[in-house]
């Protein structure tokens, strides 16, 4: 292992629970909205050169800084669940299309879609944690889906034989997948007799489960969008892990998931 990821990882991850454990929401919601606007603007950097124009690249900043703002106002849950359908759809497409047509968004719909994958996913964790329990979810969320990311790494590079999507991640493997998903339920268990005992241990493994795949999904997309530009990393700004949009990607889906399964399960916990 690099051993600069262990540094940054020593570096970040106090500075990630005293974010979430203390912060009022409102500098929750600004913290959420500064990590999305590096990711949105290594999203567009990895399509549009640093050294033209920014009047587009900070355009999409602002309008991304206005749906984060809209999400905290209360803006209506078919709104949002409709524009998450949108991301869906054109990450399908990105991830279907074939390797070799080197497909990649027009300029306009970059800009768009960029706003949506990343300023929408990353904004339902303000609105995660301003639930009862939101500070507990947040942490159950990053902790399980984190451990997936974990687990599937060692048991794919000691035990990985099949590949998963070898034409979107060719490293990626079965069995790194079902190390992975191990792992979250493992993490689920003892999140339930920890932190979470709102949820029941059923729900806490089904969970683990869900949220294993859903890292997944968010990781082989991320290299999906990757693959349609030719690049490896979206960024450098964080030591061993590349940028900040390699590091949340496993994350994207997840905190959408996580809120609408308490909003809308019956009861919630």
């Amino acid at each position: 292992m690099d051993p600069r990821r262990l540094y940054s990882a020593l570096l970040f991850i106090p500075l990630l629970y005293v974010g979430i454990r203390y912060s009022p929401p409102w500098l929750f919601s600004l913290l959420i909205g500064a990590i999305a606007l590096f990711a949105l603007w290594e999203f567009l950097s990895l399509y549009f050169s640093n050294t033209g124009s920014l009047s587009p690249k900070v355009l999409s900043c602002f309008a991304a800084a206005l749906l984060l703002i809209g999400m905290n106002e209360g803006l209506p849950h078919v709104l949002l669940v409709s524009l998450l359908g949108m991301v869906a759809i054109i990450m399908a497409g990105f991830c279907i299309s074939p390797v070799h047509t080197k497909q990649r968004l027009p300029d306009w719909a970059a800009y768009i879609f960029g706003v949506l994958y990343v300023g929408l996913l990353l904004g339902h964790y303000s609105l995660l944690r301003n639930l009862e329990q939101g500070v507990a979810l947040v942490f159950f969320v990053i902790i399980v889906t984190w451990l997936s990311d974990t687990g599937g790494f060692f048991v794919g590079k000691t035990m990985g034989k099949h590949p998963l999507a070898p034409t979107l991640s060719p490293k990626k493997t079965i069995e790194g997948l079902l190390g992975g998903v191990l792992f979250s339920v493992i993490g689920g268990i003892i999140s339930h007799f920890t932190f979470v005992p709102f949820f029941s241990l059923g729900q806490c493994m089904i969970l683990g489960v869900s949220l294993a795949l859903l890292g997944a999904l968010g990781d082989l997309a991320e290299s999906a969008i990757k693959r349609s530009v030719r690049v490896k990393d979206s960024g450098t700004i964080i030591p061993g892990h590349g940028g900040v949009l390699d590091r949340i990607d496993s994350l994207l889906f997840s905190g959408p998931a996580m809120y609408y399964y308490v909003m809308f399960s019956l009861p919630p916990y």
